[in-house]
């Protein structure tokens, strides 16, 4: 799913975006995203089919140059533009600038509805005794 996310990243901001998933031992270019996975949960429904919501973190590193203007215009692109990852609703969506750290943090969910599978053997014939 964080290829998806970085998929739909690249498509807003464009394709030369930088786009991490883990952490650099030499520090991130800015400006930059850092996308990190940080819950899942899920709720059994009847037929097997589950309630699922992944919760994700984007933090944007804004860089040296104008950092709070780039944190509006983005906030902004994200905002009109950060709906549905893949097949996933992105619900709950929240927005936190930090000045200091020139960071804007995008806290969201994915909320989706899965069917497990069931691959083991199935019933290969039944005998009837009775009437009709």
């Amino acid at each position: 799913m964080i290829s998806e996310i970085a998929d739909k990243l690249a498509s807003i901001f464009g394709e030369d975006t930088v786009i991490y998933a883990e952490n650099q031992p030499d520090g991130f270019k800015e400006p930059s995203f850092y996308v990190h996975k940080a819950l899942t949960s899920t709720t059994h429904e009847l037929a097997g089919y589950q309630a699922k919501t992944d919760s994700y973190q984007i933090i944007f590193f804004a860089g040296d140059e104008n950092p709070n203007q780039k944190m509006i215009e983005v906030e902004e692109q994200l905002v009109a533009n950060f709906d549905y990852v893949g097949n996933y609703l992105a619900v709950n969506r929240s927005f936190t600038p930090n000045a200091t750290e020139r960071t804007l943090d995008f806290q969201f969910d994915l909320k989706g509805r899965v069917y497990n599978t069931d691959d083991g053997e199935k019933m290969k014939r039944l005998m009837f005794n009775g009437t009709r």
